[in-house]
């Protein structure tokens, strides 16, 4: 969801995470905050921790990102990234199940879904509060696909993160990967079936998929 359909990491989590550690002192650098993209909480917190030192404020840091990164998921609609209007479209239109396999919890997910727009979009809903291992283990994805009752082979990752990346791997799931913001490991680009940076690939990709399988 986020930094795929969402451009929420630019519009939130990189905009806030910046000014508010600016504003607190303590800076935190463009590339840290990218690499971090992806992570639950937990993982959020820990890292920037370590990677800031002792003295950084971590407490009131996460504090601060919280409430704005809450308020703003809550009560705004979040811009979609380019081609994901589209893309939803396509997929409803050709009858494919879509899910979405988030590490956001899921009373925010639900707000972010609904106020952009696109919670219709999708038959099912699994949330980082719903999981005991967050990605990069692929348990997420995995219930995902259970939950459809299909084979692993039939079902397809749409990820533009490290973490989320290394689960569809380490699920050996077919993935593509639709690059913005967050880092991507060059293992990654070529373990995926596609690599891009527009969303509309993904559709000339299903459409190819589905005109051969017609034989077309």
């Amino acid at each position: 969801m986020d930094g795929l359909l969402l451009d929420s990491e630019r519009q939130i989590y990189l905009y806030n995470g910046m000014r508010i550690s600016k504003e607190l002192g303590y800076p935190i650098d463009e590339a840290f905050l990218r690499s971090m993209m992806g992570n639950d909480w937990g993982i959020y917190e820990s890292k920037t921790a370590e990677h800031m030192g002792k003295d950084f404020p971590i407490d009131r840091y996460m504090s601060l990102l919280r409430e704005k990164n809450h308020y703003v998921i809550r009560n705004e609609a979040i811009p979609l990234r380019p081609g994901a209007k589209e893309l939803l479209d396509f997929c409803k239109e050709n009858g494919y199940l879509m899910a979405i396999a988030t590490s956001t919890h899921r009373e925010d997910t639900l707000s972010c879904l609904k106020n952009s727009g696109i919670y219709d979009y999708f038959d099912y809903i699994i949330t980082g509060d719903e999981v005991v291992n967050g990605k990069p283990d692929p348990e997420i994805f995995l219930k995902a696909i259970a939950h459809f009752d299909v084979d692993k082979s039939e079902a397809v990752i749409l990820e533009d993160g490290h973490n989320g990346s290394v689960a569809a791997m380490r699920g050996a799931c077919k993935l593509i990967i639709v690059e913005d913001l967050a880092l991507i490991e060059e293992e990654e680009k070529r373990y995926a079936i596609l690599h891009t940076y527009d969303l509309l690939d993904v559709i000339d990709l299903l459409r190819s998929d589905r005109e051969a399988a017609a034989g077309v």
